[in-house]
């Protein structure tokens, strides 16, 4: 019959548990740097949304100031 070859499966479940474990690292590093970028882009958000705020607060008192009351 002759002399079989045989796979050795210990290689194949090394490099999926490697390629597993680089996956995670990458998905993890990703996050990382997308919250770091969703951190900075929220604090400009928040200072363009006070700049309205305060805009808005502005032009509200000014039409108040300028309005007659009624009486």
């Amino acid at each position: 019959m002759g002399d079989r070859i045989l796979f050795d499966y210990t290689v194949l479940a090394t490099l999926f548990s490697l390629v597993l474990v680089l996956l995670i690292v990458y998905f993890i590093v990703s996050a990382i740097r997308f919250f770091k970028r969703k951190s900075t882009t929220d604090e400009k958000l928040l200072q363009k949304l006070d700049e309205l705020i305060k805009l808005q607060s502005q032009q509200s008192d000014q039409k108040s100031k300028h309005e007659k009351p009624v009486s």
